[in-house]
């Protein structure tokens, strides 16, 4: 069998990621506790959040340079993404030191978005080969 590699949309791996975060929340709330479910839950929306986030930056930033806006306000937009990162830890680092989330938990949910983006990039590639 040879694989053809190709690219999964932003969309299949976001619908994807949100089944898995679901399903995660769903099982370690089955058996380990709510509290992790909760996190799952939280983990995963972070996630989600951030690539729809950084979706919509790498967006902007491809329309207004095929616009051809340039300079400063390139300069700036550029700078947007690492900044929007940083906004992102700064809320993870306000929660976790405001709340109780369980950290098992809402590492599980982070990691939904790897295996999201790893069963899309399988189906692509098997979609692509076809």
């Amino acid at each position: 069998m040879e694989f053809s590699w190709s690219i999964p949309t932003i969309a299949s791996i976001q619908r994807t990621n949100f089944g898995l975060v679901i399903v995660a929340a769903a099982i370690l709330d089955l058996f380990a506790s709510t509290p992790a479910a909760v996190g799952c839950l939280l983990g995963g929306a972070v996630v989600i959040a951030n690539l729809w986030i950084l979706s919509a930056l790498g967006g902007l930033l491809l329309a207004a340079s095929r616009a051809g806006v340039s300079g400063a306000a390139a300069k700036l937009g550029a700078l947007a993404i690492p900044l929007k990162l940083f906004i992102i830890i700064g809320i993870v680092y306000l929660v976790f030191s405001r709340a109780r989330i369980d950290g098992m938990g809402f590492g599980f949910g982070v990691l939904t978005q790897m295996a999201a983006i790893i069963i899309e990039t399988g189906r692509a590639s098997l979609r692509g080969a076809s």
